[in-house]
């Protein structure tokens, strides 16, 4: 049976009717059942998902990427909109809680701003999840593995020096030990689905490789977070997308618009927008 992978929600649309477009990530997994990983922002994922004529009842489960509001903020409404009086399975890190902040550059007093899930653990639980925490290379269904916790070199640190979490002690670096991304085995072949790659997209690739046993990828569909990377990480990650002779790279939502058109010309038909309402079949 083929996957079918849509994309919910996104910074841009895709198709020529009522979507909205929101700075954010969702895609639906669609093979046996319905597997939702992330909810955007909130604004256009209830509307998203009646234009592109997918019912809610349907997800069978919710994997959270990490607990940024631009991948977490639909999940109250989302919850609030079924029919169902059963729990909803929702699979994340346990960092997915943790306080975090983003650190604004702005002339003067740079501005604190919250960027974490929007409600608390037992609010989403009276509203209907079931969390299940889940850490390092773990088996969801039997096409859907998720990973976290990616190995990575010695003093590792996030090039988007924005990033935080709020501690007792105050603000440190996020270590992003929640960027949890997703290998869909599919009739294509394996396909991996990144949030943001906060964690970095070559170490969550070599990771699944090394966890799965997979030495090539057929797809690779997420944000990428490479807008304020390093000119040498940019080049490492055409490069190990080649080494894994990944066939489609459909990158969106925090990539960015200047390496987005880098991979469109170094991949040509290999690549793809992966834009609100985008859907990819395997």
């Amino acid at each position: 049976m083929k996957t079918r992978i849509t994309v919910i929600c996104e910074n841009s649309v895709h198709v020529p009717f009522p979507l909205i477009a929101e700075h954010g990530l969702s895609m639906l997994i669609e093979k046996d059942d319905a597997t939702l990983f992330d909810t955007g922002q909130g604004l256009g994922f209830i509307n998203n998902m009646k234009m592109l004529g997918k019912n809610i009842d349907t997800v069978e489960r919710l994997i959270l990427s990490h607990g940024h509001y631009d991948h977490t903020g639909g999940l109250f409404s989302f919850l609030q909109n079924r029919n169902k009086n059963a729990k909803l399975p929702v699979y994340l890190h346990e960092d997915a809680f943790i306080d975090k902040r983003a650190l604004i550059p702005v002339p003067g007093n740079p501005i604190e701003a919250p960027i974490g899930m929007r409600a608390s653990k037992s609010d989403y639980e009276s509203a209907g999840a079931e969390f299940n925490t889940v850490s390092g290379f773990f088996g969801v269904t039997g096409s859907i593995a998720a990973i976290s916790d990616i190995k990575r070199p010695e003093g590792w640190k996030t090039w988007d020096s924005r990033l935080k979490q709020k501690t007792e002690a105050g603000l440190i670096d996020d270590p992003f030990r929640d960027d949890l991304s997703l290998l869909v085995e599919t009739d294509s072949g394996p396909v991996v689905l990144l949030g943001c790659a906060h964690a970095g997209i070559v170490e969550i690739l070599d990771d699944l490789a090394a966890s799965s046993g997979h030495s090539e990828f057929h797809a690779v569909i997420g944000g990428t977070h490479l807008e304020s990377a390093p000119e040498e990480y940019v080049v490492r990650t055409i490069e190990t997308l080649k080494k894994y002779n990944v066939k489609k790279i459909a990158a969106s939502h925090c990539t960015g618009f200047r390496v987005a058109c880098r991979f469109a010309s170094e991949f040509r038909e290999r690549f793809a927008n992966a834009s609100a309402g985008a859907v990819f079949e395997f």
